[in-house]
């Protein structure tokens, strides 16, 4: 029974699935595993073969998305999610940093435990990993990668100081040229997201010689970002809008690149997750989530009304830290006073998870 499930939900997943793409030395697709079909620009029909395409999903932002979330209980996280044992998920991959600085070559291996800032630390790929290990498995032979990019305590707007921005910040190019402002890869203003551009390119050029796979579908990306700018809510607004549209341009460049041309990998529709902050990031008193942190979780989840496939994932259930009445201190009970705790990070990857594959099928019956 178990597998007849797998195999339902497999067929509805693939029936939803976005514009799969060739890369550059792809051969004609097998026959074989082929299943449905994509609309290409001229009307006609584009085969999928599922043998050969793996699904992407990105994250990005800082570090909350980069992992900095303390393994701090081995038996639960081996309970939570039984494939760390294993060496990882067989078909649900990863690539890419959780720092600053893209790789130099395809850095491809199984999603597993400790893929945050150090080998005991994780970020939401893991829970967003076991999540979608129930689409992506051997029963179903689908295959997802996973690519991160993020590095902590950066910006969004344009801020030049700070560790967080040593390599640079997020600040999209239309704004950056709106403000008259240098954007060279040598400058801090977009350094990141240059660089992520950087790393994007590398891991999908790397897919065929790690996997075999020679198309790829990017399903979405998610953003857990926001901390660093969160006194600055408008504005951000305003930016983040441009950071959308900046970034998909980008993207498809670089996948129709990929294609000769041909796909941009379904980019142009792509899902844009998100992330909320917590209500309960780096508080100092009773008053700074109400004064500081609400009003910028409100603006997040404001934003889907303005961005084509947006989604709020809301994180802001989760504390972080706590205000004792009794005591007039603030308690930690995340990692630390800026991040998640070990839990509440597989379950906010576990949400992740959930959100791309309503997507995926708010896609399949025409949203």
């Amino acid at each position: 029974m178990k597998r007849i499930i797998s195999l339902i939900i497999a067929l509805s997943l693939s029936l939803a699935v976005l514009v799969s793409c060739s890369g550059k030395n792809n051969s004609d697709a097998d026959k074989n595993g082929v299943s449905g079909g994509n609309q290409k620009p001229d009307g006609s029909e584009e085969k999928v073969d599922y043998t050969k395409t793996i699904d992407i999903y990105l994250i990005a932002g800082q570090s909350n998305a980069a992992g900095s979330t303390l393994i701090n209980d081995d038996m639960s996280l081996y309970k939570d999610v039984r494939e760390t044992l294993d060496g990882g998920f067989t078909h649900v991959h990863y690539s890419g940093r959780s720092y600053g600085v893209p790789t130099d070559k395809s850095n491809w291996t199984k999603t597993t435990s400790g893929q945050g800032i150090t080998n005991r630390h994780i970020g939401p790929e893991l829970g967003l990993a076991k999540y979608l290990s129930k689409y992506y498995n051997g029963e179903t032979g689908r295959h997802a990668g996973i690519i991160k990019f993020a590095h902590g305590g950066s910006n969004l707007l344009n801020y030049t100081a700070g560790s967080g921005n040593q390599y640079g910040n997020w600040l999209p190019p239309s704004y950056a040229e709106e403000l008259g402002l240098s954007y060279k890869d040598s400058e801090i203003t977009g350094g990141l997201y240059r660089k992520f551009l950087k790393q994007f390119k590398t891991s999908i050029e790397g897919i065929e010689s790690y996997s075999g796979h020679t198309k790829i579908n990017i399903v979405g990306l998610y953003w857990m970002q926001g901390e660093s700018d969160r006194g600055n809510p408008n504005l951000y607004a305003r930016v983040f809008k441009m950071f959308v549209k900046d970034l998909k341009k980008d993207l498809s460049n670089i996948t129709l690149e990929f294609t000769n041309g041909e796909s941009d990998c379904g980019v142009s529709d792509m899902a844009i997750l998100v992330g909320a902050i917590s209500q309960t990031f780096s508080i100092s008193n009773a008053n700074t989530a109400f004064q500081v942190n609400v009003p910028f979780i409100n603006m997040q989840k404001d934003l889907v009304r303005f961005i084509p496939n947006c989604y709020f994932v809301d994180n802001s259930q989760f504390a972080i830290t706590k205000w004792n009445q009794s005591t007039g201190k603030v308690e930690v009970v995340g990692s630390d006073s800026a991040h998640w705790n070990q839990n509440d990070m597989i379950q906010i990857g576990k949400n992740v998870g959930k959100t791309f594959v309503e997507h995926i099928k708010n896609k399949g019956k025409g949203k």
